[in-house]
């Protein structure tokens, strides 16, 4: 039906992919602005800003991780991920065994615990250069206002 002009599964497709982005974009704006309380046009640079963050963390997490060579073949490494998927589900509970993608959950988890000290690290620069602009800001001002003044009561002279 799709090669006569009807709608076929390509179409289908696109418009149920549209609309799954349509949610997923709304549904961030809304987790935005209940965390951080930012508008809608605030919330891409929100965003922008976290996934720097969260890029630079990685980006560091991964140095760090790949910094280190262990000397592990690789049926020693599949036999140790597979102690830790066990140690990991041991821990969770019997019923998690069954829950679809714990594992990925797992691997989110932990990268994001390899990702946050880098987090912190960029917000608190964030931080430090909000204030060193502030502190600009605030110097620019009141040298402003002092050259205002000056000219001000020099005219103030000049007409008496």
């Amino acid at each position: 039906m799709e090669g006569n002009g009807g709608f076929g599964p390509s179409q289908l497709f696109l418009a149920d992919s549209r609309l799954a982005l349509i949610v997923v974009n709304h549904l961030r704006h809304k987790a935005l602005h209940r965390m951080f309380g930012v508008s809608r046009d605030q919330g891409n640079v929100i965003t922008a800003v976290l996934l720097l963050g969260a890029a630079d963390g990685a980006y560091e997490a991964t140095r760090r991780i790949t910094g280190m060579r262990p000397h592990v073949s690789g049926s020693g490494a599949a036999l140790g991920a597979s102690a830790l998927r066990g140690g990991a589900l041991g821990v969770a509970g019997p019923t998690v065994g069954r829950a679809p993608a714990f594992g990925t959950l797992m691997a989110v988890a932990i990268l994001g615990g390899l990702a946050a000290p880098g987090l912190r690290r960029t917000a608190h620069k964030m931080h430090m250069a909000e204030q060193r602009l502030r502190a600009t800001e605030q110097r620019v001002r009141r040298e402003r206002i002092r050259r205002y003044e000056a000219a001000r009561d020099h005219l103030r002279a000049s007409a008496s």
